[in-house]
């Protein structure tokens, strides 16, 4: 299934094998799951628990995916044996958050929460796409589905700009209300955390190609939506995207392409950097922002004091932080901890944190892993791992962590890097 093109590179074989009905809507649920990871407020309240639409659709997804796989078996076909991805990291963390809930003042609120929230990305955004991708065409339908998501944020996040002051006043791209709703969200970081994402994703799509001038466009594409990125003018995002940019460059091995892609640094730098001195010169916001965020950090930080070991139970940060007057005099309704290691820490407390770790270490093993032992593959796994990776990093500084627009990208590398590995099996 992995057509070799030349001795240096190895892409993925996206002819279409004939599929059943069952599988042909499951590739067409998990494409839509992944072209609405974006739309976070468009939102739905099934018996009391609130879904969005992308959470909506993988739930369809899984149902007909596991009737079409229980047909397959009853059939007498051979169905490939259900495999757990990240198992026992994630095992670890799941028993760790689900024992904090337990032992936490609301244990009811927090176990609903780790089911509801945690254990629900683990089983529908992770181990669902890495089981059901099983061959490059069923692979390729999510990875469109995202690439495609980013492209259609961007665009809104430019339109933005038509309705901004772009003389006197701050600019951004930024979401905007779209028939009279905001689907995107209303701030900035929501759109930024998808296109660090997004924009590795459209790279890797232009490695597949097998014709320069057309990979060359999607590389100018790429640039483009680099920019646009960066116009969001979030702080997280510009961290986030040098990381990912070096990582980028620092993976290439031919020299011309090096000096190509550096120049090419060197003039967005020469762009961008006025842009910046102006917003900066402008903005405001970013210091009552920068204030917020050390304030929740405090806060996390005297609640791990109080319980130092497995925290206050998960999702109950927000609980945390409207007890806290000073917050709530300075800042009124309480918000998410903007980043995941102050979260765990008080909701899941030190060994909430370590099993986090653990998490992490883990998935950027495998990748390392692949990375060394596909050589020929590089060119297009790199930024796919690079893309995954940006998301996670965003966590850092945001609230998304327990979403499907962080985890479904994730599931998408590990599941090529299992089709990668059943492709080296399969070779006599």
């Amino acid at each position: 299934m992995v057509k070799q093109t030349n001795n240096l590179v190895t892409k993925p074989n996206f002819r279409r094998p004939p599929v059943s009905i069952g599988q042909l809507l499951v590739m067409i649920g998990l494409f839509l799951t992944a072209f609405s990871l974006p739309l976070l407020d468009w939102r739905f309240y099934l018996s009391g628990f609130e879904f969005n639409i992308s959470d909506f659709l993988i739930l369809l997804t899984a149902a007909i995916y596991f009737i079409s796989r229980i047909f397959s078996q009853l059939s007498g076909q051979l169905v490939r044996a259900w495999r757990w991805p990240l198992a026992w990291p994630a095992a670890i963390f799941l028993a760790i958050i689900l024992l904090s809930s337990v032992l936490s003042p609301w244990p009811v609120a927090a176990l609903k929460y780790s089911l509801r929230v945690i254990v629900f990305v683990y089983l529908f955004y992770i181990a669902l796409p890495f089981n059901a991708l099983d061959s490059w065409p069923k692979w390729r339908w999510p990875l469109a589905g995202a690439i495609i998501a980013g492209i259609y944020s961007s665009v809104i996040g430019l339109w933005s700009l038509r309705w901004q002051d772009l003389h006197d006043a701050f600019f951004r791209v930024q979401p905007m209300a779209i028939f009279g709703h905001w689907w995107l969200g209303s701030n900035h970081n929501l759109l930024a955390e998808f296109l660090v994402i997004s924009n590795f994703f459209l790279l890797a799509w232009g490695r597949f190609s097998k014709n320069d001038r057309q990979r060359r466009i999607l590389d100018i594409v790429f640039i483009i939506s680099v920019v646009i990125t960066l116009l969001t003018f979030s702080r997280a995002a510009w961290i986030v995207m040098i990381i990912q940019l070096v990582l980028w460059w620092l993976s290439i091995n031919n020299r011309r392409q090096r000096i190509g892609w550096l120049l090419a640094a060197a003039l967005l730098v020469v762009v961008i950097t006025p842009l910046w001195l102006k917003m900066d010169s402008l903005q405001t916001a970013n210091y009552s922002s920068t204030e917020n965020r050390v304030l929740l950090t405090q806060i996390a930080w005297e609640k791990v004091q109080q319980k130092p070991f497995l925290g206050w139970g998960s999702g109950q940060f927000l609980q945390l932080v409207d007890n806290n007057l000073r917050f709530r005099a300075k800042y009124g309704d309480p918000i998410d901890s903007h980043g995941v290691l102050q979260k765990v820490a008080a909701e899941n407390g030190i060994i909430g944190l370590i099993a986090l770790a653990i998490l992490f270490v883990s998935l950027v093993a495998i990748w390392w892993r692949a990375w060394l032992n596909n050589p020929k593959a590089r060119s297009w796994l790199t930024p796919l791992i690079i893309g995954a990776l940006g998301g996670l990093l965003f966590q850092l500084f945001n609230t998304s962590y327990y979403k499907g627009k962080v985890w479904l990208p994730v599931a998408l590398s590990l599941a090529a890097i299992q089709l990668l590995a059943y492709e080296k099996k399969a070779k006599p």
